[in-house]
């Protein structure tokens, strides 16, 4: 036996004050248990009372700060797993639990100290130094700990541990191949057998380009600490190959059938199309539009200016008619905003009834093998395809596209166009309006 891992709050209990309960943020402790032995220790992370789940030590990853929660849940799960090895280790060397030595190894297993000598520095040391000083958004930090673990899962079928030397094309290639065919375990639900059953797939293309890509940014800042001078990451073969991703737009005649259908009997549904429609025409992400105050709108209510979440920019976006219509029949205010699992799930019922059944065939790559599959296009609805939409549409409608980025956000013109769903004939019919196909030929003047 190793041991077990659970996590605590140092002050659990809210105190109340005057009848109402003040939820105070307070640091969660792991705490070890072997046999009679017992390690507490600071995991470094803080939360909210009223966001911890003591049955479950963990957070409950509820709005409106989910994907903080879910970082601090992601965190949590990867000390978990660091202390179990460390312990495992410790064990193998001594033979028996030393309190005061194994508090100080797990110390520096959760917040590894910086080491005077670059060259102590190991690779998932500098892994984990560069995700705990790392200054980015909530879901770039899980992306990092999401491919620290991948690391460390592969690392496991390995005769040794990683090193720095050891990232190589060998290396790339193996690592792409054990990703690509083992590793991840997916739930899958039977319809012919209401039991949940378990099995093994690989990831998609996209997932291991973003593992790739991770391991490129740690291995960049190894060799900007000086902890290596390996530099194979750099090597035109060591790449990410993504895949483009197979997602659907809604055009203007699907969001015409869309708004005018009449939800009236299920006002649940009823506010949850009005909110994607405002989605649609704004390309708003899901986690702005509870942003959406009166106080948002500018000019006599003819514009939006709201603070994006995820890139801390602010942005301007004229009133769609429509838009309009929608305030006025929630008295200037926008319906609650409900969750991104509860609101993808409405959606697909919102196309559902609607009838937006065009059919559409998506192409992925699982395991190596490149499926296609077709689909009704209700069943390919998303919160994020109101966003995409909104882009495409503005596109085909010849709005130029440096005014359509300035409100997505997208920074390249190369990133906003694998971000728009256009056919090859859209494209076509686009290019036909250009005056290169329609201004009348050059009359030849002989001389």
């Amino acid at each position: 036996m190793a041991g077990t891992v659970t996590f605590i709050l140092k002050n659990p209990e809210s105190k109340k004050e005057k009848g109402n309960q003040i939820n105070k943020e307070t640091p969660i402790y792991l705490v070890f248990w072997y046999d009679q032995i017992r390690i507490k220790i600071s995991t470094g992370e803080k939360i909210f009372t009223k966001y911890w789940i003591s049955k479950d030590h963990r957070a409950r990853e509820t709005k409106p700060i989910k994907t903080e929660l879910q970082n601090i849940n992601t965190r949590l799960t990867t000390i978990e797993g660091d202390v179990m090895n460390a312990v495992r280790d410790h064990l193998n060397e001594n033979g028996k639990i030393i309190p005061d030595k194994l508090k100080g190894e797990l110390k520096n297993v959760i917040k590894p100290k910086p080491q005077d000598d670059p060259k102590q520095m190991t690779l998932f040391s500098a892994i984990r130094e560069y995700i705990a000083m790392a200054n980015k958004a909530p879901k770039t930090i899980v992306s990092y700990n999401m491919t620290l673990n991948t690391l460390l899962k592969y690392n496991e079928t390995l005769n040794k541990d990683l090193t720095f030397d050891d990232i190589d094309i060998d290396f790339y290639e193996n690592f792409v191949r054990f990703l690509t065919y083992d590793i991840q375990y997916t739930w899958k639900k039977d319809p012919e057998n209401p039991d949940i059953y378990k099995i093994k797939t690989g990831y998609s293309k996209n997932t291991i380009a973003n593992r790739i890509k991770n391991l490129k940014v740690f291995m960049n800042y190894a060799n900007d600490k000086g902890y290596t001078t390996n530099q194979w990451h750099k090597h035109r073969k060591f790449k990410k190959v993504e895949e483009t991703a197979e997602t659907i737009y809604l055009n203007e005649n699907d969001l015409s059938v869309l708004y005018s259908k009449d939800l009236s009997y299920f006002p649940k549904l009823d506010r949850v199309r009005d909110l994607f429609i405002i989605g649609c025409y704004t390309g708003l992400r899901f986690s702005d539009l509870s942003q959406i105050t009166p106080d948002k709108f500018i000019k006599d209510g003819t514009q939006l200016k709201i603070k994006t979440i995820k890139t801390g920019e602010t942005v301007v976006i004229p009133l769609h008619w429509t838009i309009k219509e929608i305030l006025q029949k929630y008295s200037g205010k926008l319906p609650r905003v409900i969750s991104n699992q509860k609101m993808n799930e409405y959606v697909k019922d919102l196309g559902n009834l609607s009838k937006i059944n065009e059919h559409v065939s998506i192409t992925k790559t699982t395991q190596g093998l490149s499926l296609d599959r077709t689909f009704e296009k209700w069943e390919l609805m998303s919160v994020h395809t109101a966003r995409r939409s909104f882009a495409t549409n503005m596109f085909l409608a010849e709005v130029p596209t440096i005014s359509i980025m300035k409100i997505t956000g997208h920074r390249t013109e190369r990133a906003f166009m694998k971000y728009i769903k256009i056919s090859q004939e859209q494209n076509a019919d686009k290019l036909s309006k250009h005056p290169y196909f329609t201004k009348s030929p050059l009359k030849v003047v002989n001389q």
